[in-house]
C-alpha cells in the first residue's frame, strides 16, 4: 500500500479532519512529504479541507450528505460529449463556464448598448463601494496577503501608487 492509500484509509477512518503533522506522525513519514501529497489529492478531490490546514476524506463528506444530493454532473466536453463529473471538479468546471459566458455577454453588450454597459458598471461600482465601507479591515487584509505572495508586482503596484499621488500634487 502507498501512501497515497495510506493517507486515504487513515482519513477515511479518522472521525475529525486531520492535519498534515497528525497524518506524518501516524504514517512516520516527513510532513512536507505529507502535505505535497494532500494537496495532490485535494486537487483531485479525494479530499476536502475542512479547516486551516485540517484534510478530511471526501468519501466521508459525501456519506454525511446523507447521498440525498445528486453529487454526480453532466458537462458537455469541448467536443460536445457528456462527461458525469464529480462534485469537486464539477464545481469549478462549471463556474468557468459561467464566468466565461459572463465575459462574452458583457463584451457583446459593449459594443451593441454602450449605455446599458456603463449602467452595469456604475452599479458595480456603487455596490463595490459600499461593500468597502460595511468592510473596512478587508483592504488591509487583502494588502498584507497580496504583498507577501507576489512582492515583485506589489513593488511595481507600490510605485506606480506614489508616483500617481506625487504627480497629482495632494
Amino acid at each position: 500500500m502507498n501512501t497515497r492509500n495510506k493517507i486515504l484509509d487513515l482519513l477515511s477512518r479518522s472521525e475529525k479532519p486531520l492535519g498534515p503533522k497528525t497524518i506524518a506522525s501516524e504514517l512516520r513519514k516527513s510532513s512536507a512529504n505529507i502535505r505535497k501529497i494532500l494537496s495532490n489529492l485535494y486537487k483531485e478531490g479525494k479530499v476536502v479541507k475542512v479547516g486551516f490546514g485540517e484534510y478530511k476524506s471526501s468519501v466521508n463528506v459525501l456519506d454525511k450528505l446523507n447521498k440525498s444530493v445528486n453529487v454526480n454532473v453532466n458537462v458537455l466536453d469541448k467536443s460536445n460529449k457528456s462527461v458525469n463529473v464529480e462534485a469537486p471538479e464539477s464545481k469549478k468546471l462549471i463556474n468557468e463556464e459561467i464566468n466565461k459566458y459572463r465575459k462574452e455577454y458583457f463584451q457583446r453588450l459593449k459594443a451593441k448598448d454602450p449605455k446599458a454597459y456603463e449602467k452595469i458598471k456604475k452599479a458595480r461600482r456603487e455596490y463595490y463601494k459600499n461593500w468597502r465601507a460595511d468592510h473596512p479591515g478587508y483592504n488591509k487584509k487583502w494588502l498584507s496577503a497580496y504583498r507577501k505572495k507576489h512582492p515583485e508586482k506589489f513593488r511595481v503596484y507600490e510605485k506606480r501608487y506614489w508616483l500617481k499621488k506625487a504627480l497629482s500634487g495632494n
